[in-house]
This record gives C-alpha cells, structure tokens and sequence, in this order.
C-alpha cells in the first residue's frame, strides 16, 4: 500500500500539467468548436460536447484522454486477450482493445444517454462487440440499481449518493455470454471495480484485469481490501500508470 500511497502524491504532483493540458478550458473550446472530432492513431471518435465539461475536450487534443487505461491497454492488451469491458463511454479504450486484440468483445454501459454514440464510434472503427445497456455484474441481488447519472458522463456512479439518481437495469454476466470464453477484464466504472474483484471466485476463467482504481470514491478500508483479494486469488501485479493497474494471475 506504501506504492498507492506514493501514486497519490504523484498525482499532486503533476496536477498543474493536468490543468494545463488535460483539462485546460481554452485548449477545450478550440477542440470543441474548431476540431470537433477526436482522432487517435488512425481511429475517428465522435463526442457529444454536450455531455462532458468544455474543459475536458483539451485531453482529446493533447491524446490525454482516457491516458492511464490507454497505456496498459496499448502495451499489455495482444491476440491472446478476450476482454469483457465495463464502463463504455465513448468507446476509447475498448476501440483500442479490439485493434490490439482482434478479437470480439463484451462492453456495458448505463448511461442510456450516450449509447447511441458509443455504439456509433464502436461501428465506425470495425470493432466487433456485444453491447449490454445497463449494469453488468457478476452477480446481480436485485433487478435494479440507483446511480448518480451527471450531465458530465464520466462521473456517473452508483457509489456517489446525490439527488439526481436514476434506477439503471441490472444484467448478470453468465445470463448474457458464456464466461469460458473470456479471460480478460477492463473496468472504468467509478467504483465498480470493487465488485468484480470482490466476486473474482465467480470468474475462474479471468486471467487478466486492468482497471482504474477510485481511491476519491472508496474508503481506505475498501481499497486495501480490493489488494488484498487480488492478491489472495493469486492475481500479480504487473504494472500501473498512475491509479490504472494491470494485473496478472499467476498460474
């Protein structure tokens, strides 16, 4: 835990870059109203504007978008990867899984307001995919859940409590694919992660996971126990880029 610790005065550390280029509110305008689309390595997003804050466009013109997850992605994502995705968004990260891997994949999304785009941008750049419009857990207890739905997309959350909760469908994975062929998870979905690392028991097939781990949305206590279970189900940390880690199970 001495390394997330160290991670987190990392992150202060490079704030005033990340202010600077990443979420820089002019760079944000010139992207939103001249620029429009976000390019990256030969693939073509298209952004609602509408749903994210004008500052945050800047990361598209500086390739700081998404850039923890982009990283390990890029590097440890290959042929041998069969990804099941959580958290979809605009589709970045799982454009980039399926060029890397090439091979069809599984991705979730609640937010039913901004499916139609990433369902666009997934068609637009040849990936082939399953898409499921709702929450998709390992184990499901309930038919639905309340989540924080925010006008800005990426801070959509069922682990912020805040007026504006919507009731968002549950699914549960071994109702929509069978599990065998999958060995790979990719999960962005604000808090999320500890879900699916608290049920890892129920997905023997998993072999590999990167997420972004939400220490500003779960408790210390939380935190700590999601290491611990990785570590207890034999997953090896490989890697990480800032609060994004990949880890590996050793068998």
């Amino acid at each position: 835990m001495n390394k997330l610790f160290f991670i987190k005065v990392l992150t202060l550390l490079v704030q005033p870059i990340y202010y600077l280029i990443h979420y820089n509110f002019f760079f944000g305008l010139f992207q939103k109203n001249l620029i429009k689309e976000f390019n990256y390595k030969k693939m073509v997003f298209r952004v609602d504007y509408e749903r994210i804050p004008t500052s945050l466009a800047s990361s598209f013109l500086f390739n700081t978008y998404e850039y923890n997850d982009r990283i390990l992605v890029e590097k440890y994502i290959d042929k041998k990867n069969k990804s099941i995705i959580i958290g979809g968004g605009l589709g970045f990260i799982a454009c980039i899984n399926f060029k890397k891997s090439k091979n069809e994949f599984i991705i979730s999304e609640i937010d039913k307001t901004i499916i139609k785009n990433l369902e666009f941008n997934l068609k637009k750049n040849n990936c082939r995919f399953k898409l499921i419009k709702g929450n998709l857990l390992v184990k499901k207890k309930k038919e639905y859940d309340k989540f924080f739905i925010g006008k800005n997309f990426i801070s959509n959350s069922k682990y912020i409590i805040k007026q504006n909760s919507k009731s968002i469908k549950n699914f549960q994975l071994e109702d929509v694919c069978n599990l065998k062929k999958y060995n790979t998870l990719i999960i962005d979905g604000e808090g999320v992660e500890e879900h699916y690392i608290k049920n890892l028991n129920y997905l023997p097939n998993i072999k590999y996971i990167i997420f972004e781990l939400h220490y500003n949305i779960l408790s210390k206590s939380t935190v700590d126990l999601i290491f611990k279970q990785l570590n207890k189900k034999k997953f090896k940390l490989i890697d990480n880029c800032f609060n994004s880690f990949y880890f590996r199970k050793d068998v």
